[in-house]
């Protein structure tokens, strides 16, 4: 089916198609779409580009058409014709071949993703052997691998042969080791070809892809001229990366190869009291600034990380997310660490709808989400370096991440431990140069449901700039969920301007959460907002 083809059986399950120069704007089927707000445009490596400017994924938008990748995608790579194999038949089959260009083995991938190999052998009816014993292995496409490091290219090293060749198309030189990321290893003799190189390894998206790059990395680090880890900004690896459209330009950067900085030298008594301060750095003006650290906290249910999604939409899209003025957008990227992915983005997308409605929709590379409700370690080590650099390569402003527990399978009530994850936050929080937000659960109390201090070490407590939490409020003697109280645990800080109380909004506020007006009366005890008397003190 030809490229035209493959976009008019796109078009034609699309509502609202309008032809505009060079592309198609319609409305987007994996929302609720007021107006048409996605784009079919025809692509450099990819037939058909998806793109909606409400954020909807493009796997979600072709599941609601009832298309897959593979329907819209015209074939990129060599097909087998019914090649037999121990495992099924052949999809594909990839030639490995010395510096001369001879063939010294193949590998065969079948439809269930199995990838057996043979290697010519004229004593065999079939002319091949289906083991490598005693045979060389090389790096894929190692004769242009060689060509291209002579010409001082970059050289992409992906995880397989499919991805090598979607690089391919998109016009640089790529290779992969022999059985990608999943039983292989680097060889010995991989690692002095690329003396001198520059190397661009492109990581899989996944903890078996994540350890490859890694190793790769380390072995390159020594000879190579250059040599960087990347991820797909778009799907899992490159091929999803390339068939979205993007080009190698818009690969993510998740670490570097380079010279350590010079030490800066510290300044003398009279230099350091004889500076200006800098103005406060919002980065939610009133709310949080540049390289804070709020601990969040709230009981289980009650609403703490849909605020802290609110602040998150409504601080990319230029939108205070509590008083509704307008401020400078940033970006922003959300780590959450509990919530399954198909209810995060059921719940994202009322974030976006909230904000489109408020005539402030969130632009582009703003906002990153990244669900991982397995969790992570901060007490070992890939872990720690595994959130380093998402927040190095995604670069924002904000970083929100939790929940706390979940950042930990130690035991946090212990000093050393949540010693060594506040270390952790830390060096992120500062290599990223952005303000950090926590979420957190509070104790179980049935007899004091009013506590928002953060479960665990007592560390908690002081390590943050400040900390905020919401509690059910008391109105009229009785406890409600609909009202919480905001209610500060360290600090509140002379600078900041929370709400006091928020309440559940409508349809007509956009916002899920609300600022509430104080109640007639007089304030609370030592304006701390927390009606003691019912609810007991929150800063045990």
């Amino acid at each position: 089916m030809s490229d035209d083809m493959l976009r008019m059986l796109v078009l034609a399950k699309l509502e609202r198609v309008q032809k505009r120069a060079g592309y198609w704007m319609a409305r987007c089927p994996a929302h609720e779409d007021d107006k048409a707000s996605l784009s079919v445009a025809a692509g450099t490596d990819q037939p058909v580009v998806l793109k909606c400017f409400a954020g909807c994924q493009v796997e979600d938008i072709l599941k609601a058409i009832g298309l897959t990748w593979e329907q819209i995608s015209n074939p990129r790579e060599r097909r087998a014709e019914k090649i037999w194999t121990p495992r099924g038949d052949a999809v594909a089959v990839y030639d490995y071949v010395d510096e001369q260009g001879e063939l010294l083995f193949q590998v065969c991938r079948t439809a269930d993703k199995q990838f057996p190999c043979r290697v010519p052998d004229p004593a065999q009816a079939s002319g091949f052997r289906w083991n490598l014993k005693g045979v060389r292995r090389v790096l894929y496409r190692l004769p242009k691998v060689i060509k291209g490091i002579a010409d001082g290219e970059i050289i992409y090293i992906a995880e397989g042969e499919k991805d090598v060749h979607a690089l391919e198309r998109a016009g640089v030189v790529a290779t992969c080791p022999p059985g990608g990321s999943n039983g292989s290893v680097w060889l010995p003799d991989f690692t002095p070809v690329f003396e001198e190189a520059m190397v661009r390894i492109v990581a899989d998206k996944d903890k078996a892809g994540w350890e490859h790059a890694h190793r790769v990395f380390d072995r390159l680090k020594p000879v190579a001229a250059a040599v960087e880890i990347v991820e797909a900004a778009h799907g899992k690896d490159a091929s999803d990366h390339l068939q979205a459209g993007l080009t190698v330009a818009d690969f993510i950067v998740t670490k570097q190869s380079g010279r350590d900085d010079p030490p800066i030298l510290a300044l003398d008594v009279y230099e350091f009291i004889g500076q200006e301060d800098p103005p406060i750095d919002w980065v939610i003006k009133g709310v949080i600034e540049r390289l804070d650290r709020l601990i969040w906290t709230g009981r289980e249910g009650l609403g703490k990380t849909t605020v802290t999604r609110q602040m998150a939409g409504g601080a990319a899209a230029g939108l205070h997310p509590f008083n509704n003025t307008i401020i400078p957008p940033v970006r922003v990227l959300c780590i959450d660490l509990e919530n399954p992915l198909r209810l995060n983005r059921h719940e994202w997308r009322k974030i976006v709808d909230a904000a489109r409605r408020k005539g402030r929709p969130i632009v582009d590379a703003a906002l990153y989400i990244i669900p991982r409700p397995e969790g992570i370690d901060l007490l070992h080590g890939d872990d720690a370096e595994w959130l380093a650099e998402r927040a190095v390569a995604h670069k924002p402003d904000l970083l929100i991440i939790g929940p706390l527990y979940k950042l930990h399978i130690g035991d946090a009530g212990e000093e050393p431990a949540a010693r060594a994850i506040t270390s952790v936050l830390d060096k992120v929080r500062i290599a990223a140069n952005c303000a950090l937000i926590v979420e957190a659960h509070v104790p179980h109390s049935d007899a004091n449901p009013g506590l928002v201090r953060p479960v665990g070490s007592s560390l908690f407590m002081r390590w943050p700039e400040f900390g905020y939490g919401i509690r059910p409020d008391v109105i009229d003697g009785k406890v409600t969920e609909k009202v919480v109280r905001v209610q500060p645990w360290r600090g509140p800080r002379a600078e900041r301007d929370w709400p006091r109380r928020l309440k559940w909004g409508t349809r007509d506020t956009d916002w899920p959460w609300v600022p509430a007006d104080d109640p007639p009366g007089p304030p609370p005890p030592d304006d701390q907002w927390s009606p003691s008397s019912v609810l007991g003190d929150g800063n045990l």
